[in-house]
Order: C-alpha cells, then sequence, then structure tokens
C-alpha cells in the first residue's frame, strides 16, 4: 500500500495540518489523539517545524520553546528526537516550574506564607524571614538557612505565579510558546491556571496541548476539558489492525480511527464464564468472581487454546485487571487479605507502612547494594554524618542487617529495626500506630480502630510480600494506574477482568455503555474503568482477546456484543476448556 493510499497517514497530516495553522497564525490549541495515533510525533514534528522556521531568531533574543513532559523518560525521548536543540527546552513540570521562579525568592516566600498546610511546620523551622527557597529532594523542610519545596508546592506556586499579570509577561518573554505533554495527567492547578488566565483572555504564551483525555490515569477529572483554544482530533490508528480498532470505535464513536492497511488479517474476541454454574466468589468487589484457582484454570486453558490457534506466547501480554488472582500468583496474598475492599490503599500506597517501604527503605537497600551511597543518603533525607571510620561500620551494620531482614523477618522486624537505627527513620503516622499498639498492652485492638488493626495485621506478613508489591506497583500496574503502558504496545493480548478492585468494577463498566445511567454515585468508578479498559484494548497490534471472569447481566452480554460484534464474543465451558 502506498503512502498516498495509506488512510491513517492521510487523517495524520489532516490533523498536522490545523497544528501547523495554528502556530502559524499565534492560536492555542489542543491535539486529541487516541490510542495508537502517533500522539508524540505530532509534538515531535511540530517542534521540529518551530526549530527550522524559528530556532535562529529565538536564540538569538534568549527565548526558546519549552516543551513539559509527565515523566522523565518523555523527557530524554523527545530531547533525542529533537538532537537537543537549544531553543527548545524539554522538562518536567517540576523542572520546567522551578528553572522559571527559582528567581522570585520574595514572591516565593509570600505565596509559602500563605500555605496553611506548611503552617506548623514554618514555625517549627523559625518562619521564613529572608532564607532562600530551594527545591532539591521533594521533602518541605525550614532550616535557619532555607526553606526547601515539597514536590507538590512547585506546580501550586507556579499556578500562583500565571495568575499574575506580571509573571505572565514575563514567561511569555522567556517562553512564547509551550506544549505541554500528557495534558490531561498534568497537575490540576497548573492546568485551571492556564485556562483561567492565558486560554480564556488569549494573554501569555502560545500553548499546544497533546494528549487524549480517555487515558487520564492520575486526575480525577475525566471528562473533556472545556478549554478556549482549538480543539485537534488526531483521527489515526498506526498501531492495531482493522478489527481491533473497530472495537476502540464502537467504544468511542467521538474520536473515529482510520488504520494503515484495512485489510491486515487480526482478531478481536472477548470470552466471558457466564456458563460456569458452580460456586463463585462473595464480597462486595469480587462478587461473582470465579474463585481464584478457577480464574488462573480458567486463563492458562484459554491461552493454551490460543497457542493452538496461532498465538505466540512469547510475543503475547497478558493483562491481569483482575487483583484477587494477581495477589495470589505475584506472591503477596497476605498483603491483599488484609486489604481486601480497600486494595487502593497498597496499590497507591496510601497506606503509610507501604510507602515508607516502596518510597524510601527499598530504593536506600537498592542503591546500598549498588555502591550508589550519594543516592542513599540523598533517600535517607539528611547529609550521611559520617565523621570517622566507627561511623562507616555502624552504617555498614545497619544496612547489611536491613537488607538480610527484608529476606528472612516480618514486616514488623524490620519496622523494630528501623526504630532502632533510624535508617531511615520511620514516619510519624508510623510512630504513633506503634505507640497506639504498645498502649494496649497486648490487649486486642477494638474493632471501631480498623486502621490499627490492620497495622497489627501487617506486622505479621513476611516482608518477602512487600517486595512483590513493590514488583507489582513498579512493573505491572502499567495495568491499573501507572503511565508506563499507555505508549506500550504488543504483537498480542491477552485482558483478563474479574474482581479484587475496589476502584473498578467491571460487570458494572459493561452495563453502563449500554445504559449510559450515571448517577453522582457511579461516574467516577465508571470513568475509571472506562478509560483503563480503552488503555488495555488498545495495546496489542494483530490480536486482542478479554476474559471476563465475573458474570456479566444480559444488559452486559448486550454492550459486549455491540463492541465485539456477535462472531467475537464466546461463552467459555469451563469443564470443556483444554
Amino acid at each position: 500500500m502506498s503512502t498516498e493510499e495509506n488512510p491513517a497517514v492521510v487523517a495524520a497530516r489532516k490533523a498536522q495540518a490545523k497544528v501547523e495553522a495554528c502556530l502559524d497564525e499565534g492560536r492555542s490549541f489542543r491535539l486529541e489523539a487516541g490510542a495508537g495515533a502517533g500522539k508524540t510525533y505530532s509534538l515531535v514534528a511540530a517542534l521540529k517545524k518551530l526549530i527550522q522556521e524559528r530556532g535562529r531568531s529565538l536564540l538569538q533574543s534568549g527565548k526558546r520553546v519549552a516543551c513539559i513532559t509527565f515523566t522523565e523518560v518523555a523527557r530524554d525521548e523527545i530531547a533525542q528526537e529533537i538532537e537537543a536543540h537549544p531553543a527548545i527546552l524539554v522538562d518536567t513540570i517540576h523542572g520546567f516550574s522551578w528553572g522559571f521562579m527559582a528567581q522570585f525568592q520574595h514572591s516565593l516566600r509570600e505565596l509559602i506564607a500563605t500555605m496553611e498546610h506548611r503552617a506548623e511546620k514554618i514555625a517549627e523551622g523559625g518562619g521564613l524571614g529572608e532564607k532562600a527557597v530551594t527545591y532539591d529532594l521533594g521533602f518541605f523542610r525550614v532550616t535557619d538557612d532555607q526553606i526547601a519545596l515539597h514536590h507538590d508546592d512547585v506546580p501550586w506556586l507556579m499556578s500562583r505565579l500565571i495568575a499574575n499579570e506580571k509573571f505572565r509577561r514575563l514567561l511569555t518573554q522567556q517562553f512564547p510558546v509551550i506544549f505541554i505533554d500528557e495534558y490531561q495527567d498534568t497537575d490540576s492547578d497548573f492546568m485551571a491556571a492556564l485556562s483561567e488566565h492565558v486560554f480564556a483572555h488569549d494573554q501569555g504564551p502560545l500553548v499546544g496541548l497533546f494528549g487524549d483525555h480517555w487515558q487520564t490515569i492520575y486526575r480525577k477529572d475525566y471528562a473533556l476539558a472545556d478549554y478556549a483554544i482549538e480543539g485537534i482530533d488526531k483521527g489515526s490508528n498506526f498501531r492495531s489492525v482493522q478489527c481491533i480498532v473497530d472495537v476502540l470505535n464502537a467504544l468511542r464513536p467521538e474520536l473515529e480511527q482510520v488504520v494503515r492497511d484495512p485489510k491486515a488479517p487480526g482478531e478481536a474476541r472477548l470470552f466471558h464464564s457466564n456458563l460456569h454454574v458452580g460456586e463463585r466468589a462473595v464480597g462486595a468487589h469480587v462478587k461473582n468472581d470465579l474463585l481464584p484457582d478457577q480464574a488462573q484454570a480458567t486463563r492458562e486453558k484459554l491461552m493454551a487454546r490460543l497457542e493452538r490457534e496461532g498465538w505466540d506466547r512469547a510475543s503475547t501480554k497478558i493483562l491481569m485487571l483482575t487483583h484477587s488472582v494477581l495477589a495470589a500468583e505475584q506472591g503477596y496474598a497476605g498483603i491483599a487479605k488484609i486489604f481486601q475492599g480497600r486494595t487502593e490503599q497498597f496499590v497507591k500506597l496510601e497506606e503509610p507502612t507501604l510507602a515508607l517501604f516502596a518510597q524510601t527503605v527499598e530504593p536506600m537497600c537498592a542503591a546500598y547494594q549498588a555502591a550508589n551511597y550519594g543516592k542513599m543518603f540523598e533517600l535517607h533525607g539528611s547529609g550521611p554524618a559520617i565523621r570517622s571510620h566507627d561511623d562507616k561500620v555502624v552504617w555498614r551494620t545497619d544496612m547489611d542487617a536491613l537488607v538480610s531482614l527484608r529476606l528472612t523477618g516480618t514486616i514488623g522486624d524490620v519496622v523494630d529495626h528501623l526504630k532502632v537505627t533510624r535508617k531511615p527513620g520511620l514516619p510519624q503516622r508510623l510512630l504513633q500506630r506503634e505507640e497506639q499498639l504498645a498502649a494496649l498492652a497486648g490487649a486486642s485492638v477494638p474493632e471501631d480502630q480498623g486502621a490499627l488493626g490492620r497495622y497489627q495485621a501487617l506486622r505479621e506478613i513476611p516482608y518477602a510480600e512487600v517486595l512483590e508489591v513493590v514488583k507489582f506497583i513498579e512493573r505491572s500496574t502499567p495495568f491499573a494506574t501507572q503511565h508506563g503502558v499507555k505508549g506500550a504496545e504488543f504483537e498480542n493480548v491477552l485482558v483478563v477482568l474479574g474482581g479484587g478492585w475496589n476502584q473498578y468494577n467491571w460487570p458494572q463498566l459493561f452495563e453502563l455503555l449500554e445504559t449510559n445511567a450515571l448517577t453522582n454515585k457511579n461516574t467516577g468508578g465508571f470513568y475509571r474503568a472506562r478509560n483503563l479498559f480503552y488503555v488495555s484494548i488498545s495495546r496489542p497490534k494483530k490480536r486482542l482477546a478479554v476474559l471476563v471472569t465475573q458474570t456479566l447481566s444480559p444488559i452486559g452480554l448486550k454492550a459486549a456484543n455491540r463492541l465485539f460484534g456477535n462472531e467475537g464474543v464466546e461463552a467459555l465451558a469451563l469443564d470443556q476448556l483444554q
């Protein structure tokens, strides 16, 4: 198929022409690029256009184009694509914001003084005075000579500066054009400031937004934001074959995509377990699911069948959006049982003990084992305080013991070790729980103190389960909450939908896809599940299979048939799967 006949290329060119017209005419815009559309390609192409046409004049006038990315990985990839041209600043929102606002020390101190949630630490540190505002480790603290910002403070402070006309003028003078990658996941305060003070009044830099609100992961406002700028839809799909894109278009008809080769072979099927009449799981978040061993066996037998039908296991990714099975297979069933119905508390590290382990203890141990002591001390949050050989011996002894306890001890053993060594120290919330348990003197935790009861149970769990949770968060959570899967693609994908997530109700999703009966109670859950489902089924290039282990209602089945076609939906006879 020639380039001229390629429908995806034709659609992409139309969208790119609109982007270039906005750049030529000085109009802000938003490029809405669905999964597989080539959003990053469009962004890089726009940057290259600016480099070619304005690169020299920008450098001569001391100005640059800013490209704000959501992750450091994306930053590095884009910088590489444009060969790190000096007229373009590619950075994360934290790096960009701090680079601009660090010069306004007096204004920053005035804004920090209004942050009520920082008042206690400001008072403990002796007030703000004329202390230097800094940003390094991302923890808020006030010392004798400086005010160190928390990560969350940086975009908030930047949003307040954008609200000031003087600073908008200075921003525009330095950065007449700003691109924002993954705008839908960018800090809400920052985006609200742009909307109110830049878009609404057409004051400030030209802003180009690149992203897809259907792939929102971190923010809670899932609807398409009503920005007063030109909307451009990119209706291409350079990843998937026609039958998969047909499912995507049925799910999202308002952004219809076209493929490169409409005749390319592939498949998109949905399998459900409604034929199973035996025992099923009970509980608020696992209702009518197959029992874990049945669900695992069903998935394995289905995968074997797909292999016989031509799937290559080595090029197949299994996205398990079912936590009850995943926890058992990944090796943290004990932790999952404690937080049954509260999965997000450990998946999103809302529980302080697991947050400490995942965000500080494990990275510290990894740095120590790699002999990266600078990183270890950075994670520890303070200087090394090593003044003699004996200090080095103490650090090595304490860290060796911690590394060993992680493999052999319980969570309680590790906590007790950290209480003594303070490498790292325990956060205040964790110390309070330790004090509350000690005060009970062995008595049972009162029923109305659920969090304390869960913490007491957590202390008895082998710490080895924490290692598996961390692995899940780092590698597997792309299925659920992280950004990594959004750009990923695989030859074949098997998506397993089941119970165990308190944030995702798959049977309800299928029903609401058909009825659209959204209420204040179910709207948030619907959009969370819909977006995750969309991201998951848009990963494969050639073959897609969806396995639903929870019972689907007749209405839910109707939605499945509408999305996948009557011939693409199959009821599995579990006892006949070989």
